[in-house]
């Protein structure tokens, strides 16, 4: 008599770019500051500062920013402009979503999907760009319409319908310091018109460097909000929770050895649940065996982000990048000058490479002026590929 084989469980871990992990886990400080802003812009007729996440790749900025997203349509009604910023033309890229926004008010979006609809005097959206909603296509444009008079005509149309906008930008490191101050100068200008829009930004630490000259006054006093690793609880909370919601729970020893590896970072969670639950196929529980078969798969995953950041440095680069992992395993924060005593040089001579670095987002300078690399654990792979 033939077995039927256990009824197929989906794997509960996504650590792929920009997908929501099933337990969102330890943002608690950023989402309260986020509804805060939106009842402020909502109820109170001010428009709040803006919110900025700053933070390494994998840390879950583009997640959290999708969250916010959902909390403004769920709580408000109110649609989401979102952009990621390129390498060039963000101002264009947010001018023409800010139209299609308007348009969207206005009732003139003929194929507006059920997700993101007018009805009465209230905006039913969920996202215009993350998770779905109305589709933007750049085609030639022959508007004079600056950002500053789209901005305005799409809040006044929103405002016609009692509603409001929340506007999210990603990867603003990319933005040139040209793209910065119009953004800012307009954004800073319609403060005093009081409208209901939330602003919230993401970008790698190296959006820091450029206060400054490079970055306006208004998104210097900005809310800004740092986000790395998870610390404990939260990174349990993150492991553990997707496999208890989905029926294979994990018991703690595994736990223990999938935190160890991963760091508490958010992706390499992913990563791990991922390989664990594969690795306990036909089992009722994860257990230890379980995590420690998933042990190779997790590191080599993880290597492959390491792998392609050193490619991807040249040698001078990399002699940095060896010197900044020598100077980590003895000191918590090094900064630039105890990178250049290790590699036996001058601070000066090699600030450059530091700032080349910086700038590919291969490492990065926290608030303290320490460097960091900008994915957890490289620095410790970067020691042993270079400890001869």
């Amino acid at each position: 008599m033939r077995t039927q084989p256990p009824a197929r469980q989906p794997n509960p871990y996504r650590p792929g770019f920009n997908q929501a992990p099933l337990v969102f886990a330890g943002r608690t400080e950023v989402l309260d500051a986020a509804n805060e802003a939106l009842e402020v812009a909502a109820f109170d007729g001010r428009t709040p500062r803006p919110l900025i996440l700053v933070g390494p790749r994998g840390v879950g900025k583009t997640v959290t920013l999708g969250e916010i997203s959902h909390a403004a349509a769920e709580q408000h009604s109110w649609p989401t402009v979102h952009v990621e910023a390129k390498r060039a033309d963000l101002i264009g890229e947010l001018t023409a979503r800010l139209r299609a926004a308007r348009e969207l008010f206005e009732g003139n979006t003929p194929d507006t999907p059920k997700r993101a609809r007018v009805t009465g005097a209230k905006v039913q959206a969920s996202v215009l760009g993350i998770g779905g909603g109305v589709e933007v296509s750049r085609t030639a444009d022959t508007s004079q319409d600056t950002l500053n008079d789209v901005l305005r005509s799409v809040m006044t149309a929103a405002m016609a319908r009692n509603a409001g906008l929340l506007v999210t930008l990603d990867e603003l490191q990319n933005a040139s310091a040209a793209e910065l101050h119009e953004l800012g100068g307009v954004l800073q200008e319609t403060v005093p018109e009081n409208w209901p829009l939330v602003i919230a930004i993401a970008a790698l630490p190296s959006l820091r460097e450029k206060r400054g000259s490079q970055l306006p006054t208004y998104l210097e006093r900005a809310e800004w909000h740092p986000l790395d690793s998870l610390p404990g609880p939260d990174a349990r909370e993150a492991l553990t929770g997707p496999a208890e919601q989905s029926g294979r729970p994990m018991d703690q020893e595994a736990a223990d050895l999938l935190i160890a590896q991963t760091g508490g970072y958010p992706y390499a969670i992913q990563v791990a649940g991922h390989f664990a639950w594969r690795a306990s196929h036909g089992n009722g529980r994860i257990a230890a065996e379980h995590a420690a078969a998933a042990g190779p798969r997790i590191a080599a995953d993880l290597e492959q982000l390491f792998l392609s950041r050193w490619e991807d440095a040249s040698n001078r680069e990399r002699d940095y990048l060896a010197a900044l992992a020598v100077a980590e395993s003895t000191i918590a924060e090094p900064n630039g000058g105890q990178v250049a005593d290790v590699m036996h040089e001058k601070t000066r001579s090699v600030s450059y490479l530091r700032d080349r670095l910086i700038k590919k987002g291969t490492i990065y300078r926290s608030g303290s002026g320490g460097l960091h690399f900008i994915t957890p654990g490289m620095g410790a792979w970067v020691r042993l590929h270079t400890a001869d």
